[in-house]
């Protein structure tokens, strides 16, 4: 399959599925920010549209925890070389008296990972949230002047103008 990421830069191509994995997860996050503001329709959802959530929702888990970390992780592993044996900070390199300390690239690359799953849970915490808060739709039946008055014998409701 050809990369069709631009070679812009040096580091654009060897990151051409992290940048197509972002870019899907960007698409999705607009499509449900969308769905977010519109209001919730009054009548229950039907088992299509719950089962059409439902993959949405497992796709968009799949890129933003396993595609788009698995990504990083390749990228920096295969391009950028950031190997334990490579060091952000040693101890001996500002000044002799600072504890002995080192941080190594690898240990970047997982910080960097975590740092991954931790904002997209939060955002995910956020939708969630924003998902259960739209506001109801209002019936338009007939002018909006139907009301319930009684249920049936069969418990479905009565209505009469008013």
């Amino acid at each position: 399959m050809p990369n069709l990421v631009p070679d812009w830069l040096p580091w654009m191509q060897p990151a051409g599925r992290l940048i197509w994995s972002l870019i899907a997860t960007a698409i999705g996050l607009v499509i449900v920010v969308a769905l977010t503001r519109r209001p919730r329709s009054p009548e229950p959802a039907t088992w299509a549209q719950c089962m059409a959530g439902a993959v949405g929702v497992f796709a968009m888990f799949l890129v933003v925890y396993a595609i788009v970390p698995n990504e990083w992780l390749n990228f920096a592993n295969a391009h950028l070389v950031w190997s334990s044996d490579k060091f952000v900070i040693t101890h001996n390199q500002w000044a002799t008296n600072l504890p002995p300390i080192d941080f190594p690239y690898s240990a970047l690359r997982d910080s960097v990972a975590a740092g991954i799953y931790i904002v997209f849970f939060g955002l995910n915490l956020y939708l969630f949230s924003a998902w259960q808060k739209r506001p109801r739709a209002e019936v338009a039946e007939g002018g909006g002047t139907e009301k319930v008055v009684r249920t049936s014998r069969f418990g479905r409701p009565v209505k009469a103008k008013a």
